[in-house]
């Protein structure tokens, strides 16, 4: 391995993607370890991205933990599509109303800690718009005030608390995990307990998003029907 180089790597070319049904972590960690020093956080965001490219078209998405845990996402079914789709298109056109940016999903946010994740959507606000400006990276370099979750078909429960979780510990003052299974949302904040909405109508991001309400059962919750014990799978 060069010193200033990683190679990107195609994973596992000889699986179809139907064997990818849940999110599949692969421990980099050594990697990562020899090459501190070298390569610059720019590259190695640089590297992920050349990863992504290198395996575009194969299903799956991948994301960085700052504890070297390479995590191979599957894609998300029709259902999780549209949902992302109109949650994304709302938090858009808040955003042009009220100021900032909105990002969905696709693009790779490095956290403080070093963990690289492609949220389902998220809200920079002016003022952090104003720190990323220029743009000199493919990354956007820090947490955005606001981020979500839609949980799909191939998720677990506890992988994606511990995400919201650290997405508050790198900064955002709200996140929304929306569990169209079970009729549920979890709302985290900083020191405050997680709220849990149960078959909500609407949720607000109040006072953190002034005027941003979406109604998450229409919009989301209808289009999720499934029976107890494939909810229960999810756990």
């Amino acid at each position: 391995m060069a010193t200033s180089h990683v190679e990107n790597v195609v994973l596992s070319p000889e699986l179809p993607d139907s064997d990818l049904s849940h999110p599949v972590s692969v421990n980099i960690r050594p990697i990562l370890e020899s090459v501190a020093g070298k390569l610059s956080d720019h590259e190695i965001d640089q590297w992920l991205v050349g990863c992504a490219q290198a395996n575009e078209g194969r299903g799956f998405y991948l994301e960085l933990t700052s504890d070297g845990e390479l995590v191979i996402n599957p894609m998300v079914n029709m259902d999780g599509y549209f949902a992302e789709a109109d949650f994304g298109s709302d938090l858009v056109f808040w955003s042009r109303r009220y100021g900032g940016r909105a990002a969905g999903a696709g693009g790779i946010i490095r956290l403080p800690d070093g963990t690289r994740v492609q949220p389902d959507a998220a809200w920079l606000s002016p003022e952090q718009m104003e720190l990323l400006m220029p743009i000199t990276s493919r990354a956007i370099t820090l947490c955005p005030v606001f981020v979500a979750e839609i949980m799909s078909g191939t998720d677990t429960l506890p992988p994606l608390q511990r995400k919201m979780e650290r997405y508050i510990v790198n900064g955002a003052q709200l996140a929304w995990l929306i569990d169209p299974y079970r009729r549920r949302v979890y709302i985290y904040r900083p020191d405050i307990a997680v709220e849990v909405l149960e078959e909500p109508e609407i949720i607000s991001g109040d006072p953190v998003m002034p005027g941003f309400v979406f109604e998450v059962r229409r919009r989301i919750f209808s289009l999720h029907e499934t029976d107890g014990d494939e909810s229960d799978r999810r756990i």
